[in-house]
């Protein structure tokens, strides 16, 4: 009877050792891009030889991947995955190439991902890619010059039915305003903290918000009343803003233009943005025309225009010369300030200190 009972015994262990051994196999025969990012793993078994770190591309063109693996290290599989997704299966070390076109502007991740005996190893570089698409050029023509307040240091300038509204900055001197566009008559204006430099402004669900540039802070005010309401925190500098389908997307002054939540001001993506040369910065003012982002280049006279689905540059503005100096009687700062009428077709500009605010007609060149 004793004899029996061993003999059971034995047979349920070995059933047992057999079992978990067949699910083990089943694991590592599984191993799948899916599980490609599920650790680190031991990066020094991989090492990528090309392309090199932040190298820059342009979107289209097609990557040779290099890489070596260590000798004493034969893996069961292998993977090339473009962030995150899996262009090569078990790869050559000696010569490899991925394609672009489907990727975006900026930042992009090439990962290299084998498996051995069950363990992942992992190692990854980050390449830039530029705009494949040459922007178009264009000029403008004014319709009509408006008078503006000369002592506005324009950030952020929205037009809605007759009026402007405008974010003006400076520390102790920054404000929100709202006045008629045909005489400037001022309506309403709320004056910031002053220890606070104002920036942009937008509107949403009759609530109008302004950034201020290094406080991270915006202020939500009722539209109708500028009553201040609530106050939001972010995590960057605040340059311009304007609506983006049910968001926001904000400007700091670089490349990076930050989709945001404009209920919590909270980061939902980044756009990087890129033109057919490089990356463009000093992303300032900002306005959503026909789906497209147009953007003041802080210091220059330039607008470009944005792809926000790629973060392309499609078009480009040249302004110079739409300041008249006729009218100036005092010291002026750069262009800054764009508004659309978006039920006329009508499109105002203007600039920091500047004495007039202009309607203009974009020209293609």
């Amino acid at each position: 009877m004793e004899i029996k009972k061993i003999i059971i015994v034995a047979l349920f262990y070995f059933v047992g050792i057999l079992f978990f051994s067949c699910n083990n196999n089943e694991k590592h025969d599984n191993n799948s891009a899916k599980d490609t990012l599920s650790s680190n793993g031991d990066v020094s078994i991989i090492n990528i030889i090309s392309p090199k770190p932040l190298s820059l591309y342009t979107i289209g063109d097609k990557i040779e991947i290099k890489a070596n693996i260590s000798n004493d290290y034969i893996p069961d599989s292998s993977f090339i995955l473009l962030n995150n997704k899996v262009e090569i299966t078990n790869f050559k070390t000696a010569k490899n190439t991925i394609n672009t076109d489907s990727c975006h502007t900026g930042n992009n991740s090439v990962q290299i991902v084998v498996w051995n005996n069950g363990k992942q190893h992992l190692s990854n570089v980050t390449i830039l890619l530029k705009s494949n698409v040459i922007p178009e050029k264009f000029t403008y023509k004014v319709i009509k010059a408006y008078s503006h307040d000369s002592k506005s240091y324009t950030q952020g300038l929205i037009y809605e039915n007759g009026f402007i509204y405008e974010g003006t900055g400076q520390y102790g001197e920054s404000t929100l305003q709202k006045y008629k566009l045909q005489n400037s008559e001022l309506i309403q204006s709320y004056n910031l903290p002053e220890d606070v430099f104002g920036e942009g402004i937008v509107v949403y669900k009759n609530k109008i918000y302004q950034l201020t540039w290094q406080s991270q802070i915006a202020f939500e005010f009722e539209k109708s009343t500028f009553k201040l309401i609530n106050k939001f925190n972010f995590n960057t500098e605040g340059w311009g803003i304007t609506n983006l389908g049910d968001n926001f997307v904000m400007s700091d002054g670089s490349n990076t233009l930050y989709v945001l939540n404009p209920e919590t001001f909270s980061e939902i993506k980044k756009i990087e943005v890129y033109d057919n040369i490089g990356p463009v910065n000093q992303l300032n003012e900002l306005e959503l025309i026909d789906g497209k982002i147009y953007a003041n280049v802080y210091q220059t006279d330039n607008i470009v225009i944005i792809e926000p689905q790629t973060g392309k540059v499609t078009g480009k503005i040249n302004c110079s010369g739409l300041l008249d100096k006729t009218k100036v009687t005092k010291k002026v700062d750069v262009l800054n300030g764009i508004a659309w009428d978006q039920q006329n077709n009508k499109l105002y500009l203007t600039g920091k200190l500047w004495p007039q605010i202009y309607e203009v007609q974009i020209v293609k060149l």
